[in-house]
């Protein structure tokens, strides 16, 4: 021990100010993006002209609602939901619905790394509600207590807003079957099945994450392969009723009835209004090695089959270079 922390002194004496200072700069990025761990909850969203002016939000922009997910293991995830969204008319979103029901709302899922001298973090991108969303979003971040304020870069007529998020504590004592889900869980499979034991539906290539964190908040998100830009800056009815049939994105508290086998998924958002209008989902669930399997309740179909679909996802290996 005593030889060790000679050697270690005659390193810090004799090491070149660069290597020290590089040293240092590492821990304290480390010690950076710990602070971005946790399940964030929107607080605040506002907008400033060039000049520094706040600027009133336009009449008929509704209030936004949100949560914001950091994972140690090097991922992230946000879903903003427009407040007041109506309900579709009948079982299908009409063209028209379908664009009211993304007007506003962001959704996306990726990476992300931190940029401490910049004070920027950057979300990189592995899927989105909009097909055509850059796959790098860069935000300039500030961090005050329990809140963390994210600005994206200015638009083009320089006004700039800024999102505040504030974290929601984790669970006080959590069980050790609600442990099991912490974290992020990536698609492996999504099929129904007949009686039988027959895939009469399958998704593949279909990729995404679900999300359940200590603060007890779950989050999913699912996307489908080969999916379109929109020909125009906005989407057009078609391209909305599209992109609503493509990604699955929802979120709220989750509730582990582990005697009974099935955990809740109590939804407070949906990117899609008329699956069920919100409320809670059952799942029943099975934990077999690293991976997670999750069921609805069987249905019954008009011609007697009974169906049950599995979604199977896998516990996400910690990126590279990520503690």
């Amino acid at each position: 021990m005593q030889r060790m922390g000679v050697a270690l002194l005659a390193w810090l004496l004799l090491a070149p100010a660069d290597a020290l200072a590089q040293r240092e700069g590492a821990t304290g990025a480390a010690a950076l993006k710990d602070q971005f761990i946790g399940t964030w909850r929107l607080v605040g969203v506002e907008q400033r002209n060039a000049k520094g002016e706040v600027v009133p939000r336009a009449a008929g922009v509704a209030e936004r609602t949100g949560y914001i997910i950091y994972d140690p293991a090097g991922y992230m995830a946000v879903s903003i939901m427009p407040v007041g969204r109506k309900k579709y008319a009948g079982p299908q979103a009409t063209e028209a619905e379908a664009l009211a029901a993304i007007s506003g709302y962001a959704a996306y899922f990726g990476a992300f790394s931190i940029d401490a001298a910049a004070k920027t973090v950057t979300h990189h991108l592995q899927g989105s509600l909009d097909p055509g969303m850059a796959p790098d979003q860069v935000r300039r971040f500030e961090l005050t207590g329990n809140r963390i304020t994210l600005k994206p870069p200015p638009a083009a007529n320089g006004n700039q807003s800024a999102l505040t998020w504030e974290r929601m504590p984790d669970l006080a004592n959590p069980t050790a079957e609600q442990r099991k889900f912490f974290g992020f869980w990536k698609l492996i499979s999504n099929e129904r099945k007949n009686q039988k034991g027959e895939i009469l539906a399958s998704n593949p290539g279909q990729t995404g994450y679900i999300i359940y964190t200590p603060a007890g908040f779950m989050m999913v998100h699912m996307v489908q392969p080969n999916r379109k830009r929109y020909a125009g800056a906005q989407p057009t009815g078609a391209e909305a009723k599209e992109a609503l049939a493509k990604y699955t994105n929802y979120f709220g508290p989750f509730i582990v009835h582990a005697t009974d086998g099935y955990v809740v998924h109590d939804q407070y958002g949906s990117v899609n209004v008329g699956r069920n209008g919100y409320g809670p989902l059952q799942r029943f669930y099975t934990f077999a090695g690293n991976r997670l399997l999750l069921q609805p309740p069987k249905t019954d179909t008009p011609d007697g089959q009974t169906l049950q679909g599995t979604i199977t996802w896998e516990k996400a290996p910690t990126m590279s270079g990520t503690r």
